[in-house]
């Protein structure tokens, strides 16, 4: 019994002593790995001792598949934002119309009427309006279109002979040899332009009679469906930011609302005056020029520049004075609209930098075009509001929490 003990003792101790040698020298190891920085060890009680913090490498499939999945999806928003653009636009235009006709609707309301047959006598009233003003300038706008087209053949018969006259000084200064050939090069592009514009009109008549049907049917509709729209998105906001939301909803709402009329206002009085100034001085592209450069004032900052030089050339035919008293007239006009029509029409709802106006106007035309340019101040607005409302507020509320932690004292120091 003793021996079998004893063998017992002798056969188990070579086991403990490697075992306890072992663990000695991990201990030993753990002990070695020092900081890089300092060289200081790090003691044995500090590191894991649970076999399972080393994670298997295969557990972070699920967030490398998740990443690539959020990129994907990134990917194709993106991807259907470029192809649906213009439905997008003329989502926004809709907004913009029912902004506009929101308060005509809100007050035939207040009379009694529905809000249905409310948005129709809005719509009636701004098409015969619409009908009015084309039944007055259509046929003089189409016989100045015929007068130019009548008078295209002389002025290309004067533009061959200041080419026979360049050619007969070539001899004596033939800088005027690349000067001929550049402006054949003009003209033939000129007039593929003229050719790809005159055959693809149908199709660009179809298309805006399409988008303007589409804008006014989604402005319908959503004046229509605006009390259940507004339910359903406040049931989705928390109850403690309903009350920001509807401010922003109703802010947004005013200033595009305030933007369209203002802007509707400000082209009739501009086309007016422009064609008031054209007729007496005898131009015969007065509504021509009287329609384009009431257009152009949809576009802040760079329209009445661009319509003015539509003025220039309507007045051109009448000799250099009448060119001068043209554009004097459109500048006193367009001073008197930034120092008195505009702040007595629009007022403080439009109130957009100009600088942001300018950079939003340059940035829609470089990625949208003329479109572009046309929605950018809108847009612009909005964005202005979220800026102003919502990050703003939410950005000085973080702040000031920051400042009052570190102005707070800790416990112990305070006690003290």
């Amino acid at each position: 019994m003793g021996v079998s003990d004893g063998k017992q003792v002798v056969s188990e101790s070579p086991r403990s002593g490697n075992a306890s040698a072992d663990q000695h020298e991990d201990d030993f190891l753990l002990t070695r790995q020092a900081d890089p920085m300092q060289g200081a060890t790090i003691p044995p009680s500090s590191l894991p001792a649970d076999p399972q913090f080393r994670r298997d490498p295969f557990s972070y499939l699920p967030s490398i598949y998740g990443a690539l999945l959020l990129i994907l999806l990134t990917l194709g928003g993106v991807y259907l934002l470029v192809r649906l653009q213009f439905l997008l636009i003329l989502l926004f235009l809709s907004v913009l119309v029912a902004c506009g006709i929101a308060g005509p609707v809100r007050r035939l309301e207040r009379r009694g009427l529905g809000r249905a047959p409310a948005i129709l006598i809005v719509y009636a009233l701004i098409g015969a309006m619409v009908v009015g003003i084309g039944w007055y300038a259509l046929p003089r706008l189409v016989g100045q279109a015929g007068a130019v087209a009548e008078d295209l053949p002389n002025q290309v018969v004067q533009a061959q002979q200041v080419r026979e006259r360049l050619l007969a000084m070539r001899g004596d200064y033939p800088i005027l040899g690349q000067l001929d050939t550049r402006l054949l090069t003009l003209a033939e592009s000129v007039g593929a332009s003229a050719t790809r514009t005159l055959l693809g009109l149908p199709k660009t008549v179809a298309k805006a009679i399409f988008s303007v049907t589409s804008i006014l049917t989604f402005a319908f509709l959503l004046l229509l469906t605006w009390r259940d729209l507004r339910a359903t998105l406040f049931s989705l906001v928390h109850l403690r930011h309903r009350e920001t939301t509807e401010a922003v909803l109703t802010e947004i709402g005013e200033r595009l609302g305030a933007y369209l009329r203002a802007k509707v206002i400000m082209m009739v009085i501009i086309g007016a005056w422009v064609y008031v100034t054209l007729a007496v001085l005898g131009s015969p592209y007065a509504v021509l020029a009287a329609i384009f450069a009431g257009m152009m004032e949809v576009l802040p900052r760079i329209g009445p520049w661009i319509g003015r030089a539509a003025i220039v050339l309507a007045a051109l035919p009448l000799g250099w004075k009448a060119v001068a008293i043209a554009v004097a007239a459109h500048v006193v006009i367009e001073n008197i609209k930034g120092y008195g029509l505009s702040p007595l029409i629009e007022g403080s709802q439009v109130d957009i930098h100009p600088l942001t106006a300018f950079i939003a106007v340059i940035a829609g035309g470089l990625l949208l075009g003329w479109v572009g340019a046309l929605i950018a101040v809108p847009a612009a607005a909005v964005v202005q509001v979220v800026v102003e409302d919502v990050l703003i507020p939410w950005r000085r509320r973080r702040v000031v929490a920051a400042e009052g932690a570190l102005d707070t004292p800790p416990e112990g120091k305070e006690h003290a």
